[in-house]
């Protein structure tokens, strides 16, 4: 053991030994990184997306429901807007980065979102769907008109340029 040439031996092959270790530890470390971080934004996706999902039942004929809608879109322009298809925006970067529809309702008219733009990785306009539904709920109730929630109802992605998401069906 007292040669030199097995201590040189054995110091190479450590140095070449973590090179390779090192680029072997640094690419699993990379995919797991990757695969929490989908992981991550898919429950974060599919937590925006079951908000937007959510409805309100307005008790009331279509014509009254949409004059409390329409006085609560005018009083926050910056955040909502009328679209010319008788719509409402929702407003993140565009007026229709969202859409809400009424709908006819067995019970009176259902408020919900149609479509949702997504914009750095996902949709984006869940508070101020919140705020809306909360104003409406509000205006409703000072009009003596009641409000409950509605049907949930799914969304299906569309790629393109910008990416968004659509209405596909209601479910309970």
């Amino acid at each position: 053991m007292d040669n030199p040439v097995i201590y040189v031996a054995i110091i190479v092959a450590v140095i070449v030994g973590a090179m390779f270790l090192n680029r072997g530890l640094r690419r699993s470390v990379s995919k797991s990184g990757s695969r929490y971080g989908r992981r991550t934004t898919d429950d974060r996706v599919n937590g925006i997306l079951a908000e937007l999902a959510a409805t309100i039942v307005i008790h009331a004929p279509e014509p009254a429901a949409r004059e409390v809608l329409d006085r609560v879109v005018l009083q926050q322009p910056r955040k909502f807007s009328l679209l010319d298809d008788g719509g409402y925006g929702i407003r993140f970067v565009e007026a229709d980065d969202a859409v809400v529809r009424l709908v006819d309702d067995a019970e009176g008219t259902r408020m919900q979102v149609v479509r949702t733009t997504e914009r750095l990785g996902m949709p984006q306009n869940l508070e101020f769907w919140r705020e809306l539904r909360s104003r409406v709920t509000s205006g409703a109730e000072a009009q003596a008109i009641s409000v409950a929630d509605g049907p949930q109802h799914s969304f299906v992605r569309h790629d393109g340029n910008p990416v968004y998401w659509e209405i596909t069906h209601e479910s309970s």
